[in-house]
């Protein structure tokens, strides 16, 4: 009986070209076997990671006396701000604005911390003299002279005894129920309009602040046209002069600036001293004593009555140390 022959199988239709044959056998190929790991670092690669951490280091060091200075001086700011409007509300609250302070009223008063008329300044018919005096005793009645012009936020704090705090003296030589420290102070100008002072007259209040009580003040001439002018006390002292101009004439710093004596004149004004620098000497090497000093002033508060201050190119001004800023008020004596 011959054998049955197989009934050939229909292969399935393709979906496509790219279909492989059912018969084909697919071969997968592995990836590439990668390098092993490395199990640490290089010695360079060490030192140059500790040379770009010295440098960033360094750079760090190099801003950081900078950026705390900076800051001293904005806190210096901010406190100073705030010891200008307490001490104008002093003056309004306690009636210091007021022609009985005046203890001569053909001049302007002055009170408070930044001017010592113990100083020679203002001894003898002198331009600071014929042109300030100070407040009567009637002010300590109205203003503790001892607390009253300084900024009482900065407490004077003693040793812990049992205790690993500090506490706070509440004692302070029998002038207050607490102790502060004497930081920030300040000092008003009460420049009548028009003289005498007498109640009802209007008058300028300028309140200068300073860093810490105890700065001395200068009496400075100013030679010069414009805004521009010159400072030398002498010939031949230029490295003094320079050290005069950084110590009492900085840049954005204030001067008082006094009248010509003689004659109705107005009271002394404050000005802004936009620019302070000093220029070499001549010569090579450099002739350090013939150094010139200049200051740039602004002169807009002088107004009309310029020419009532600056005599033949002349300005004399008082210059004071541990000055921070000066506000003006315009007010009535009462």
């Amino acid at each position: 009986m011959p054998s049955a022959r197989p009934v050939p199988v229909p292969a399935p239709a393709s979906s496509g070209p790219s279909d492989p044959p059912m018969h084909a056998t697919s071969h997968y190929s592995h990836p590439p076997r990668l390098p092993a790991g490395r199990s640490g670092i290089t010695l360079l690669e060490v030192l140059v990671a500790c040379g770009v951490l010295v440098i960033g280091l360094a750079s760090l060091a190099s801003v950081m006396p900078a950026a705390g200075y900076r800051l001293a001086q904005a806190t210096v700011e901010d406190r100073s701000g705030v010891a200008a409007g307490n001490a104008y509300a002093e003056v309004m609250t306690r009636n210091l604005a007021s022609p009985d302070l005046f203890s001569d009223k053909t001049k302007a008063c002055y009170l408070g911390i930044g001017l010592d008329f113990t100083n020679t300044m203002f001894q003898g018919s002198t331009p600071a003299s014929n042109a300030l005096a100070s407040a009567t005793t009637s002010l300590l009645q109205r203003i503790d002279s001892s607390r009253g012009f300084f900024l009482e936020d900065d407490l004077v704090y003693i040793p812990p005894v049992t205790a690993d705090t500090p506490s706070n003296s509440f004692l302070n030589a029998g002038a207050g129920p607490r102790e502060y420290r004497q930081g920030i102070c300040w000092g008003a100008l009460l420049a009548p309009a028009v003289f005498p002072a007498a109640a009802g007259g209007e008058a300028v209040l300028g309140i200068a602040t300073f860093s810490k009580p105890g700065g001395t003040n200068k009496l400075i001439t100013l030679t010069g046209s414009s805004q521009l002018f010159t400072y030398s006390s002498s010939a031949g002292m230029g490295m003094q002069d320079e050290q005069d101009r950084k110590q009492f004439l900085p840049g954005c710093s204030y001067v008082l600036a006094l009248p010509i004596p003689g004659g109705p004149s107005p009271g002394p004004r404050w000005l802004k001293i936009t620019s302070s620098w000093t220029t070499p000497g001549p010569g090579t090497p450099e002739n350090a004593s013939q150094r010139s000093s200049f200051v740039v002033l602004d002169l807009t508060p002088l107004g009309s009555v310029a020419s009532k201050f600056i005599s033949g190119n002349t300005l004399i001004v008082i210059a004071f140390e541990n000055l921070i800023r000066v506000d003006q008020y315009l007010v009535s004596l009462d």
